[in-house]
């Protein structure tokens, strides 16, 4: 077979139509009442369109007899990169228990498709994909047409679209009008592409980077055009159609230097206008994305873009018309109004000042916080930098195993929130390690790592070889593609975005695109074993339908998994069993699927399903605590109380911060016939319980009692003290703190001389102001007990009917600053905050405390007033 026109030895029409589903219909199309995650088939379609066209590849090297997808210096660190992915999943595999691999398989699984499909096929169609050469080129006004019209064809969706007229798959997924618009976008983006040429690509890419920048926009100033309400999960800022404003905003770092560049040697008005259009638009969403790292990454693209003198020599050639134009778009960006949209406010600098007061002394650069205040943008990606950090030291060779980030951070986490107080409130299930660097070496270590930056360092090495040697205008179109590149690296020193289908999409084609650029590739000599050679290449095609099958029952399984999710909540449980069983049957391993058929058993009376079904979440995950712990729930009613005793333990572990468990725990312990091994096993757990809740009466009461049954009164004493300090009006810690006073013959005991003396002063701090004796007595109280938050609680009221209005702040606000959850020192906050007229404070303290506790109607109507 002859190659098609433009060297492409595969028909263009079939790959234009799988390039367009993936770089046009993949990103911008999404459904809020079809799955859980209403960006699920947008990564479903993206696989299966690249799937699709390295299938199409393989089956015409079978009929030519040699690889079509050519050769690359690259492939040599790729391939090393995929060996080492391999040996370091091998090696975590055997290094782990039994118990965990089932979802190591199921990780491992997940991310080698991911590889194989997002990064290598997308790299390899890039590299199989030619430029235009002397061809005629890009017309820009067909592409401006396309947006402005196709683009327009939307607003009317929210009128035109039909309602859902019955609850399956294809009742949900068909609307009469959104197909007709989905028709004609592809068939005219297929129209503008059906060449398949390296400019065509990048430019349907941009295309629609730009559609999803302008909706992006629009949503950030609260204009929905396509749904019935605003989608804004992450407050204001825009996800767009791409699911997270962290991935939009990579999406558009990557394609602002090709713009700019584009736009800098454009010669006629349409394609300034185009060029300047998307520009503005591009900004525009990374401005309504609000993603710092992004801006970051937008800012090293551009500065990387005019470190060469082509680009340069470019911008000074057509400075009559870019220096205004840029002067705009900079004022364009230091004037984009913050996320309240109030009038004159600079988003960019209410980011930036944000950051720069969460991390103003180099003592905040901890996990401890500065002083224990701690910003949480940045200090939860230091917890998760911290844990992948220490995963990789587990193996520091190969890392803990490719594939297996997410199953193994809480494990390291926990532990993190134990030691640091003061990230507790931080608490994550983190997927990646939030930076390059770390994700390679958490999961791959030093030879994974190394093998990446190889490529990378390949990749560069080869660009600046060829910017060299080549002619002006090469050179100038190799730029952009290195500058997004570096871009998104640098925005993804502190993101995660080219772990996730789309981003992922475009940096691997963007690597494609510019090793192709500036350093060819080699076609492939014809077989010399042809039987060999085809029954591979027909084994690869056998793999890409396999693929695409995972991904059509995975579909298969959201659809269901949501369904169920819904009926569980609004309808009768036996559907939502039905609905979660064909679930299960298309997928199971999905954990958040698993985990839901668990809890609709349980809801329904089957005990015994409901921990099968628990247990298998737990084999396709088992990182997540709250399985655990409802397992052991079910166990313990079941009267299976050894089992349910090791998952408590095992959730206790994953997330020490959850009070109920360690509750549970102690009630075990409690109900077990031998006493005396029951109080030997649970002094074991119990002391960690109580230094991570010292204001927790009923663990401090369940150690002390522990203690005597082991006769160690001393110390059954002490944890009856810490508990009678935690909670003073507990009567059974009274009682037991008496008894085992008693028994160590202590005589006018101290600690409950301190118990009479807060009690006498809470009985009449309601009834008149205090006298200078008693605000002594209080100040007694606190001092012999001062990790006691019942003791400054009391303190402050007395302050505050003394008119102490600055005394009782302080040990109000010294109380939020340990427990942020304390709504009765907040109450208390508020109340001094009104009286002194700082209206705003008091606001604010409402406000957080209506989030706890939504339901209360007095704080509602107090802040109501305030308003």
């Amino acid at each position: 077979m002859a190659e098609t026109g433009n060297g492409l030895p595969v028909p263009r029409g079939p790959l234009a139509l799988l390039l367009t589903a993936a770089f046009l219909v993949s990103p911008l199309i999404f459904f809020t009442g079809l799955t859980r995650n209403p960006y699920y088939f947008q990564i479903a379609l993206l696989n299966a369109a690249v799937l699709g066209a390295a299938a199409l590849f393989l089956f015409y090297s079978v009929r030519r007899g040699r690889w079509l997808m050519p050769s690359t210096h690259l492939s040599r660190p790729l391939g090393v990169l995929a060996l080492v992915y391999v040996v370091s999943f091998v090696w975590s595999w055997f290094g782990h228990a039994p118990f965990f691999h089932p979802a190591m398989a199921s990780e491992g699984f997940k991310a080698g498709l991911f590889f194989l499909v997002n990064c290598l096929a997308v790299f390899y169609l890039s590299l199989s994909v030619p430029y235009a050469g002397e061809e005629a080129p890009v017309s820009a006004g067909k592409w401006l047409f396309f947006i402005l019209g196709w683009g327009s064809l939307w607003i009317l969706f929210p009128w035109l679209k039909g309602p859902a007229v019955g609850d399956a798959f294809f009742d949900r997924f068909f609307d009469p009008y959104g197909f007709l618009v989905w028709v004609t976008g592809i068939t005219a983006a297929w129209l503008l592409v059906r060449r398949c040429r390296q400019e065509d690509i990048l430019h349907l890419g941009l295309s629609a980077g730009v559609l999803a920048s302008l909706y992006g926009i629009l949503q950030y100033f609260h204009l929905e055009l396509v749904w019935g309400k605003l989608l804004n999960p992450y407050g204001n800022r825009s996800v767009s159609t791409f699911g997270n404003p962290n991935f939009v905003s990579t999406y558009a770092v990557m394609f602002l230097p090709f713009t700019l560049s584009l736009l800098m040697k454009a010669d006629t008005a349409v394609k300034r206008v185009f060029y300047s259009f998307a520009l503005f638009s591009l900004t525009g969403m990374l401005m309504a994305s609000l993603t710092r790292s992004s801006w970051l990454g937008a800012a090293v693209a551009v500065s990387f873009l005019f470190v060469f003198g082509s680009q340069r020599a470019q911008l000074k050639a057509n400075g009559r018309f870019l220096y205004p134009l840029l002067a705009a778009l900079l004022l364009f960006v230091v004037f984009w109004p913050s996320d309240n949209l109030k009038p004159f406010s600079s988003g960019l600098a209410e980011r930036v000042e944000e950051a720069a007061s969460g991390i103003k002394s180099p003592s905040a650069v901890s996990l401890s916080g500065d002083h224990g205040r701690v910003y949480a943008s940045f200090h939860q990606r230091l917890l998760i930098w911290a844990s992948a950090w220490q995963m990789g030291l587990q193996n520091p060779l190969l890392g803990n195993g490719w594939g297996q980030f997410e199953l193994f951070y809480p494990f390291f986490q926990g532990r993190l929130l134990v030691n640091y107080p003061a990230i507790r409130g931080l608490r994550t299930h983190a997927n990646n390690a939030h930076d390059e660097v770390l994700e390679q070496f958490s999961q791959s270590g030093i030879l994974g790592l190394g093998a990446y930056l190889w490529f990378l360092t390949a990749l560069f090495a080869g660009f600046l070889r060829f910017y060299r040697s080549a002619g002006e205008e090469a050179r100038y179109s190799a730029v952009p593609l290195a500058a997004g590149l570096a871009g998104a690296l640098a925005d993804n020193t502190i993101n995660v975005s080219i772990h996730f289908a789309v981003p992922a999409l475009a940096f691997w084609w963007l690597a494609g695109a510019l090793a192709l650029r500036t350093s060819g590739a080699r076609q492939r000599a014809p077989w010399r074993r042809p039987a060999a050679g085809a029954a591979a290449a027909w084994a690869l095609i056998a793999f890409c339908a396999l693929g695409a099958r995972v991904w059509e029952r995975q579909m298969a399984r959201e659809f269901y998994f949501f369904r169920g999710f819904r009926e569980a909540r609004t309808g009768p449980i036996t559907a939502a069993i039905d609905s979660l069983t064909a679930a299960w049957k298309a997928d199971p391993h999905e954990v958040n699927c698993d985990y839901e058929y668990g809890n609709a058993y349980v809801r329904a009376g089957d005990l015994e399903k409901g921990v099968w079904a628990y247990t298998q979440a737990l084999r396709a995950n088992p990182g997540y605590d709250e399985i655990f712990f409802n397992r052991a729930i079910v166990l313990k009613r079941l009267g299976r109380t050894d089992e349910a005793l090791k998952d408590l333990q095992l959730s206790s572990f994953i997330n020490p911060l959850n009070p109920m468990t360690w509750h549970a725990l102690a009630e075990i312990y409690l109900g077990m016939p031998d006493k005396a091994a029951a109080a030997a096993a649970a002094l074991k757990d119990l002391p960690e319980a109580v230094s991570i809740f010292p204001q927790d009466a009923e663990l401090w009461n369940a150690e002390g009692y522990f203690y005597t049954v082991l006769k160690e009164y001393k110390r059954a004493r002490e944890a009856y003290i810490d508990g009678v300090h935690a909670d003073p009006d507990n009567p059974a810690l009274d009682e037991n703190l008496f008894g085992v006073s008693r028994q160590l013959g202590i005589k006018d005991d101290a600690a409950l001389e301190w118990l009479r003396s807060y009690r006498s002063l809470s009985g009449s701090v309601e009834t008149s102001a205090p006298s200078k004796a008693e605000l002594a007595r209080a100040d007694v109280l606190v001092a012999e007990a001062p990790a006691s938050a019942k003791a400054r609680l009391l303190r402050a009221k007395l302050y505050f009917r003394a008119g102490k209005l600055d005394e009782a702040k302080a040990d109000l606000q010294a109380l939020l600053a340990e427990n942020d959850s304390d709504n009765q020192a907040r109450y208390g906050l508020a109340v001094i905050y009104e009286k002194e007229g700082r209206n705003d404070l008091a606001r604010e303290q409402w406000e957080r405390f209506l989030q706890q506790e939504p339901g209360n109607a007095a704080v509602r109507e107090r802040l109501k007033a305030l308003r």
